[in-house]
């Protein structure tokens, strides 16, 4: 039993470990990948970064008006979603391919897309306004 308890105890402690390991932290804009800041100095130009994290694996960026922005460890952009409102149209023509921003512009929808999220092999666009709307493209663009 004693050493049951041990077991459990050096579990618990490594569990602990690892949970605060994982979690955000505070960061500087400065300390974000060179593509991060080259994409925001790009889209964002005029919009101050409010707040910027780091955990192992992302950074996740709070910009003034209400977008967020997820990147990987090296810059690339995972995620851009409007909290309050949709993306811009500009923005959307910069991150998406072609063939995605002409399926959204020929349905009426690039001016609703609150949310884009890039997967391994698939770019996920969440529109606005419509619970559960989502529209899946593959990497080149194509409807999946």
């Amino acid at each position: 039993m004693k050493r049951f308890s041990k077991i459990f105890l050096a579990l618990a402690i490594i569990a602990g470990v690892s949970v605060v390991a994982l979690a955000d932290r505070p960061i500087s804009s400065n300390e974000l990948p060179n593509e991060a800041k080259a994409f925001i100095n790009k889209n964002y130009a005029e919009t101050t970064i409010y707040n910027c994290e780091i955990d192992d694996f992302n950074y996740d960026v709070d910009l003034s008006n209400g977008v967020d922005l997820k990147f990987n460890k090296k810059g690339k952009l995972l995620k851009i979603e409007a909290d309050h409102g949709v993306l811009s149209q500009a923005v959307l023509k910069a991150i998406l391919p072609a063939k995605a921003v002409q399926h959204l512009s020929a349905k009426g929808l690039l001016d609703r897309v609150e949310e884009v999220e890039f997967r391994r092999s698939t770019i996920v666009v969440d529109i606005a306004n419509y619970d559960d709307y989502e529209i899946r493209f593959r990497l080149d663009g194509t409807v999946k």
